[in-house]
Order: structure tokens, then C-alpha cells, then sequence
């Protein structure tokens, strides 16, 4: 990343107008996947003085695994903007001390197309001591999504809610607990980590098993059963979470979850049982109650932070550690230390000349423990704004704003692989640019934090960093979406702003399937529809219209556009069906015909292989529980039709909104690129 100082006539004017900054240059940074969300730190010393040299002697200090050193931790994750009463579980809450966080959406959004701006509510559940969590921007099913439309649900939500509430946003929920379904699995599970932590999340609250087989980075809350599951379930889970040593060691979060639904039809019982529940959690001995940045954050630090030396000097030891910057937490929680080996009576004082520390209230004979604040020189945002480009626009002044800033322009632009930030304000007194970080999807190679700037502008800003697609293929597909995060000082305040932009990007082509399928449906559920529609494909492929006993005659038809997920958004693997996230989803009936450029061997993934069937030249390709069959391939044209069934959501299954279809290479598993389908 580099900051652009480059003399030209132009230039020369900016400069002498008080318009641009001269010297603020930092190195180019190595483009490549940071290895850690976030690897920058500072170092602390705290000293501490005890009552004689023996104490000294014998004393050492440790970082804890909670704060205050308590055995757990205790809070609620709450889903979605709509249907929830999500104000009368705050309420019920705040009676118990119970603190949690509500996992958002879009401001506006709805699934019932029923638009209203969310804020006024979002404001009132930060009361109590809880914070806001992002749940994806329209609650898809996003692992049926392309890689830049992904990044874009992640990244638009954090932004939008952190510029709404002036809070920072590190956590996130994944809408439908939709994580790692087949066939794709831990593959897209791992695209998606990745995607979060480029948009800026560093912590997950979701079950804890559904990372047993992946090296997860970020911090993790499981949580307890969902709704509809009896109290003896919620009090079995919570005691396990509470009693397991390997989960503490793991993940010593328990979070009661998932959607505030008392009251609805979506739920078995009422506000009473979720009463019974948060008195069982507030009636837990040594819990910390938290919401969930606090305990993303200070887990973080716990992981982190490192005691890189320890020296002593007759009654006094000096202790310095390393631990990550308040920038990269993004919440204020301290850390909790205990000095080991020595009695509370042995110490005279605990002091950091630049930071507050607290003597914990559970100190007792045998443990002491204090708190370490961040040095007063490690700010958070007290505003967050931001600046969107929608379409772009490339000019050499930015001119959107802020109402959070009024003197502030800013744009971000990318210009082939370039992206660009251009600021400018209007205060005389210059602005201290403290970091910038660059997010953008997956498909590029950048490091996503940049080192701190620490550099002060008069009145004006010009940053840019080169972008490299990765070799990765396939991770290109669908609008572009790029973001780059400003942190500052200006007058005494420290604000953060948000810019962002996007462009088009790949279209999927010939060799993939979503625009290559015709579609028929949905089919009405009946006896034997299923194989009448097998026999219909071995027997009648190309007719226009399938004729099914007892039932309307159904007419196949291409790009489809009922239902309101939009099909650009979607991985083109995938062929779209009912085009919505509902309940239950009908039985369709897909074709296409493939060319293939000489006879193959091929190896067909498919959605739901144990229910669905693949029709291939009039053949019935047997269903494998692997979601892979071998299968042949002629020179020139196949006929290859699709019976999908139909389907009641479950936990674990995704909805049958579109079908996964791939034809790779036996050798590499990788999907063939020479063939063409073609809606029939």
C-alpha cells in the first residue's frame, strides 16, 4: 500500500492552496493472505511493588482466560429484524442482569417486502450493556452465493450498522446456520471464514461442533439449543457447557440463542420460559455476564497477548507484555492478570504509567487479580460514518458526505487494479490518520489491515494500494463489492468513515450451469409424480410442454425470475428453482443439454444425491451418499434432465432453492471448463 505524493502542476496548486498534504508516505506492504485476521501490538510495563524482597522473589503474573477470573461466561445471541420482539426479551434480560447481542440485518430489510428502517429499535437494545452483531444483509442462505456477493452481505451489514449506532460491529451469526452443507462442505465453510474476517468480524456465535474439522481463527461463543426445545434440553446443554473442561478450555462462552420469538406461532411457549431460562443462567456461581464483543474481545487478548519479560529489582518486578491494539478489538474490555505465588497482603501497589488498572473486587488471600486497561493514547471511534460509490465514479474530488463528519469528502475508486481513496475536509486543524485497512473479497491477494499510519494530514488525503487476483479460480463471479476503513483524530475526536465502492465483475459462461438449465414447475405433490417425471425425461425430453397424470400439463421454461433471491447473486453452480428461502420448497424438474468435446469420464455432484435423480442420455444415474457418480460422457451432445424434489427445512439441510450441479474431472475434481450447456 502506498501513499500517493506524486508532483505534478496540479499538485503544486493543491499544496499551496492548503488542499493537499506533502510527505505522507508509507512503504509498499507485501501483498499476500495475512495468516492472522490481525497481527499488529503494542507493549505495556506494569509495575508492581510488593512489601519485601522475598515477595518479589517468588511472584509471577499471568493473563486469565476470562475476566475477573471467573470460571464462565454467560450471555444471549438473538437473529433477525423482523417478527422477533426483540424489545421484550431486553426487557426480560435487564431483570436478570443478562447482556447478550442481537444479530441484524439491513436496516430496511424484510423477508415479507414489508421495508421499514430498523434503527429506532436497534438504538433501544444497546440499553442494558448489549451490542450489535451482524446476521448477513438479506438472511440468505449464503453459502448458495458467489464469493464478491458474499464479502458484499458480511461487509454492507457491519458498515451500515456500525455508521447507524457509532458502535463497533465484530461479530456475526450465520443466517440459517447455514455453514458448511454439501457437497461443497468445509470447502465453502472456509470461504466464507475468510470472507468474514476480510469484512472485519473476528468472532462467531454458532454450535460448536461445526467446527470440529476446521482450523477456525476467529473466537467462538457456542451456543445452546434453539427454540423449541424443552427446558430439561437447555439445562442438560448448559450444564455440559459449564462442566466440560474441554469446552472451557476451547470456548467458555454460554449463550443462550436464537430468535426472540415468545409469544409467536414460531414458538412452543411464552415470555415465562424465557424467564425460567435466564434465571437459570443469572443463578450460574462464577459467570462473567457479558455480551458478545466483550467477550470476542477480551478472548482475543487472552490468545494474544504474551509476557515477553519479566525483571526484578529488590521489592519491585516490571512485567512487559505484548497485546493486540484496541484498534483491531474494537471493544474496551481489559484484561484480567493474577499475580501467582504471593498473598494479597505482599503487594503495596500495581501501577502502568499510561493505562488504568483495577484491583478485581474477588481478590482474596490466596489470588490476586487486577485489570489492565489499553493505554490512553489507544482510541475507539466515538462516530462512524459513511460514504458509499455506488457506481464507482473515478473524479479526482471526492464529493459524497457524511452527517456525522459535514466537512468531509471522501470516495474510494478502483481503476483496473488499483484502489483509491481520495479525503478531503474542511477544519483547519490538520486530521492524524491513525490506520487505514483495505477489505476487499477473496478473489484478491491484500493484506487487510495496514500497518498504523501515525501520520498528520492538513487537509487532505490520497491512498491507494495494487490489488492481485489470486489463482484461485472461480471466485471472480457477480459486482464487486470494496471497502476501506479510515480510522482519525480530528479536534480532539476520534471518528472512523467507511468507503466503499463496486464494479461489475465475471459473468459466469457457457461452461457453467445456472443460466444452462430450462426449468419446469413447481410440480404438485401426488403419487408417483416423481417417477413420472424420470419416465418422462427418458421418454419425451424435448417436448415443450410434460403432461403429468391427474395433473395440469406444466411447461418447461428458461431464466426464470419468480421468487425474489436474485439469481446474479448466486454461485452459478447452482441452478435456481423456487427462487425463495421458504419453509418448504416444491418438486421441480431441470434440463439441459452438454457438449463435450470428445467422449469422457465424468463425475457428477449434485445436491441431495440420496433424493435427487440425474437422467444422462436416458440413463438413471444411481444416487450415491457421497454427492459424486462416475458417469459417461459422448462426443457432442448430452441430454441430461433433473428430478428435485422436494423438501421440509431441517437443521443441517439446506432448502431446495436451487440445485448444486458440477461435472468434473476424475482425476482433479476440478469442474470441467471445455463443455457448454445449453437450456433445451
Amino acid at each position: 500500500m502506498t501513499f500517493q505524493t506524486k508532483e505534478t502542476p496540479l499538485f503544486r496548486r493543491l499544496i499551496k492552496s492548503g488542499v493537499l498534504c506533502l510527505g505522507l508516505l508509507v512503504g509498499p506492504i507485501a501483498c499476500g493472505e495475512s495468516p492472522q485476521p490481525f497481527a499488529d501490538s503494542y507493549v505495556q510495563q506494569i509495575k508492581i511493588r510488593f512489601v519485601d524482597t522475598e515477595s518479589a522473589k517468588q511472584a509471577n503474573v499471568k493473563p486469565l482466560p476470562l475476566f475477573d477470573g471467573h470460571h464462565r461466561a454467560v450471555s444471549c445471541r438473538w437473529d433477525d429484524n423482523w417478527t422477533s420482539d426483540n424489545l421484550g426479551a431486553r426487557t426480560e434480560m435487564e431483570a436478570f442482569g443478562i447482556r447478550g447481542t442481537w444479530y441484524l440485518n439491513g436496516r430496511t430489510f424484510s423477508p415479507e417486502n414489508k421495508p421499514a428502517d430498523y434503527l429506532p429499535v436497534a438504538q433501544k437494545l444497546l440499553s442494558g450493556g448489549n451490542s450489535i452483531g451482524g446476521h448477513s444483509e438479506t438472511h440468505p442462505f449464503i453459502t448458495y452465493f458467489h464469493s464478491n456477493r458474499t464479502f458484499a452481505e458480511m461487509s454492507n451489514v457491519r458498515i451500515a450498522w456500525e455508521a447507524a449506532l457509532d458502535r463497533p460491529v465484530i461479530s456475526y451469526a450465520y443466517s440459517f446456520v447455514d455453514l458448511a452443507p454439501p457437497p461443497e462442505g468445509n470447502v465453502v465453510l472456509d470461504r466464507t471464514l475468510r470472507t468474514l474476517s476480510r469484512a472485519g468480524y473476528y468472532h462467531i456465535a454458532e454450535f460448536v461442533g461445526f467446527f470440529d474439522k476446521v482450523d477456525l481463527p476467529h473466537e467462538l461463543s457456542p451456543i445452546m439449543p434453539p427454540e423449541n426445545q424443552t427446558f430439561e434440553q437447555f439445562e442438560q446443554a448448559v450444564q455440559w457447557a459449564y462442566d466440560d473442561p474441554e469446552v472451557g478450555d476451547r470456548s467458555p462462552m454460554i449463550s443462550n440463542s436464537m430468535h426472540a420469538w415468545y409469544g409467536t406461532q414460531r414458538l412452543h411457549y411464552d415470555y415465562s420460559e424465557l424467564r425460567k431460562r435466564l434465571k437459570f443462567l443469572a443463578d450460574l456461581k462464577d459467570v462473567w455476564h457479558c455480551n458478545q464483543n466483550q467477550y470476542a474481545a477480551y478472548r482475543r487478548q487472552y490468545r494474544k497477548t504474551s509476557i515477553e519479560q519479566i525483571s526484578r529489582n529488590k521489592k519491585q518486578i516490571v512485567v512487559q507484555i505484548r497485546r493486540p491494539r484496541l484498534l483491531d478489538l474494537n471493544d474496551t474490555t481489559p484484561l484480567t492478570f493474577e499475580v501467582i505465588g504471593v498473598d494479597a497482603s505482599d503487594i503495596e501497589s500495581i501501577d502502568v504509567s499510561d493505562a488504568t488498572v483495577t484491583r478485581s473486587s474477588n481478590d482474596d488471600r490466596t489470588r490476586v487479580m487486577f485489570h489492565l486497561g489499553h493505554p490512553n493514547d489507544e482510541t475507539l471511534p466515538e462516530k462512524i460514518a459513511h460514504i458509499a460509490n455506488p457506481s464507482n465514479q473515478r473524479d479526482r474530488q471526492g464529493s459524497s458526505e457524511d452527517n456525522d463528519f459535514p466537512s468531509l469528502r471522501g470516495r474510494l475508486a478502483i481503476d483496473g487494479n488499483t484502489l483509491k481513496i481520495r479525503m478531503s475536509w474542511d477544519e483547519d486543524e490538520p486530521v492524524r490518520i491513525n490506520r487505514i485497512r483495505w477489505r476487499v473479497p477473496i478473489a484478491y491477494r491484500v493484506v487487510t489491515e495496514t500497518q498504523r499510519a501515525d501520520q498528520t494530514v492538513p487537509q487532505s488525503l490520497i491512498a491507494q494500494v495494487q490489488l492481485r487476483p489470486t489463482d484461485a479460480s472461480d471466485l471472480s463471479w457477480g459486482n464487486e463489492h470494496f471497502a476501506a476503513e479510515i480510522d482519525f483524530e480530528s479536534e480532539g475526536q476520534c471518528g472512523r468513515v467507511h468507503l466503499t465502492c463496486q464494479r461489475s465483475g465475471e459473468s459466469p459462461d457457457e461452461s457453467l450451469p445456472q443460466n444452462g438449465f430450462a426449468i419446469l414447475g413447481p410440480v404438485p405433490a401426488q403419487a408417483n409424480s416423481e417417477e413420472e417425471l424420470i419416465r418422462l425425461a427418458q421418454q419425451n425430453f424435448a417436448a415443450e410442454r410434460w403432461e403429468i397424470p391427474d395433473s395440469q400439463s406444466l411447461s418447461w421454461r428458461t431464466n426464470a425470475r419468480d421468487g425474489y433471491i436474485n439469481q446474479e447473486w448466486m454461485n452459478p453452480e447452482y441452478v435456481r428453482t423456487t427462487g425463495t428461502w421458504d419453509a418448504e420448497s416444491p418438486t421441480y424438474a431441470l434440463r439441459t443439454v452438454v457438449t463435450s468435446p470428445d467422449d469422457r469420464q465424468a463425475d457428477l455432484v449434485v445436491s441431495h444425491p440420496s433424493i435427487t435423480t440425474v437422467v444422462i442420455n436416458g440413463e438413471v444415474i444411481e444416487p450415491s451418499h457421497n454427492h459424486s457418480a462416475r458417469v459417461t460422457l459422448k462426443s457432442g451432445e448430452n441430454t441430461i434432465a433433473i428430478v428435485y424434489p422436494g423438501c421440509r427445512l431441517n437443521v443441517g439441510t439446506q432448502r431446495l432453492s436451487a440445485c448444486f450441479f458440477r461435472l468434473a474431472d476424475p482425476a482433479t475434481g476440478e469442474r470441467f471448463r471445455d463443455i457448454k450447456y445449453a437450456a433445451n
